[in-house]
């Protein structure tokens, strides 16, 4: 009987389709093993985004994909592209920003009611730890499989995301510093990724209870984007702009920020109309010629990134510490 049960355990380790498992070690080949479905579920995450891009870049109004003639010609009409046809690439791209940007939600949740959650409920972990698996090492290969895949998949999509909306930049009414738009573009999506996932670890060592630990790493990671996303505009000095003998406008790229007039010296704001007594010291003056606006240009799209991205990092790298520090309490 018991060689029967030997030969039944080993026999996958042969196939083809064991081949690549059979080449990790350790507490790496172990993740693989217990979370492949979601591993699998997450590629296709990945081929789904990444197809919806290529599609879109396909599909993006505002290029000539051929020639073009005057109306009652066999060739396609010159000019801009159908409002439906640009609502669609908007709407989808849109989408797509969508579910990149809000990727780390997921991945805490998961991180934390499955990927150690569930393992502490079951006792399933303290297994792994009475073997040859310290729980050192057991928690690192929890956190580096994920990570790993996270940054290279995720990379792809940003870099995809950006190559599309660059092709059809004249159909988009969403600019650099929208919520969704601003993550998926830069690197601060894939700090927040890490995040969550150092977030889950810890929440799932602390309660030890799959859905509640899911649940408190969700809550907590949604509640620090939430946060940055309502003070980003302050992680960087803004720009300012004086017109005189008449009101400029400001382009459609800059996050602005505030506006009004210069009074007697001074800046009051929401103060437009030198003939309009609100709101206080916004007086009537035939003297005042001069308008302002603070905003922030485009170009501080890296500066804020970047800034970003440094701050949530320092979180993600706090909250692995703190998971380490309460796993070595609880083996203790």
């Amino acid at each position: 009987m018991t060689e029967n049960m030997t030969l039944t355990y080993d026999r996958p380790s042969t196939g083809r389709g064991s081949r690549g498992i059979g080449l990790l070690k350790g507490p790496v080949r172990s993740v693989w093993l217990l979370h492949r479905r979601a591993l699998l579920l997450f590629g296709a995450y990945l081929v789904l985004s990444a197809g919806s891009l290529v599609w879109l870049r396909f599909i993006a109004p505002g290029e000539e994909l051929g020639p073009c003639g005057s109306l009652g010609s066999d060739l396609p009409p010159c000019g801009p592209p159908p409002l439906d046809s640009m609502f669609d690439f908007a709407g989808n791209l849109g989408a797509v920003a969508f579910a990149i940007a809000w990727l780390p939600l997921a991945v805490a949740f998961y991180a934390g009611a499955v990927l150690v959650g569930a393992e502490l409920e079951r006792g399933t972990a303290g297994l792994s730890w009475t073997q040859s698996v310290t729980p050192g090492r057991w928690l690192a290969a929890k956190l580096a499989v994920p990570a790993v895949l996270l940054l290279s998949g995720v990379t792809v999509l940003s870099l995809l995301y950006r190559w599309v909306r660059g092709a059809g930049a004249k159909a988009l009414g969403d600019q650099w510093y929208f919520t969704d738009v601003f993550l998926a573009l830069g690197p601060a999506v894939l700090a927040y990724c890490l995040f969550a996932l150092a977030v889950g670890a810890l929440a799932g060592l602390l309660v030890r209870r799959a859905l509640p630990a899911g649940g408190l790493a969700f809550v907590v990671t949604a509640i620090v984007m939430l946060f940055a996303d309502g003070r980003r505009d302050r992680l960087w000095p803004t720009a300012d702009v004086v017109w005189r003998n008449s009101r400029g406008e400001l382009p459609n790229s800059a996050l602005q920020m505030e506006n009004g007039l210069v009074v007697a010296g001074k800046r009051v704001e929401r103060c437009w109309d030198p003939q309009v007594a609100m709101p206080p010291g916004c007086h009537s003056g035939s003297g005042i010629r001069e308008w302002y606006a603070v905003f922030h240009p485009s170009s501080h799209f890296w500066p804020i990134q970047l800034v970003e991205t440094g701050i949530v990092l320092a979180l993600a790298a706090a909250a692995t510490f703190a998971a380490f520090r309460v796993l070595r309490r609880l083996h203790a």
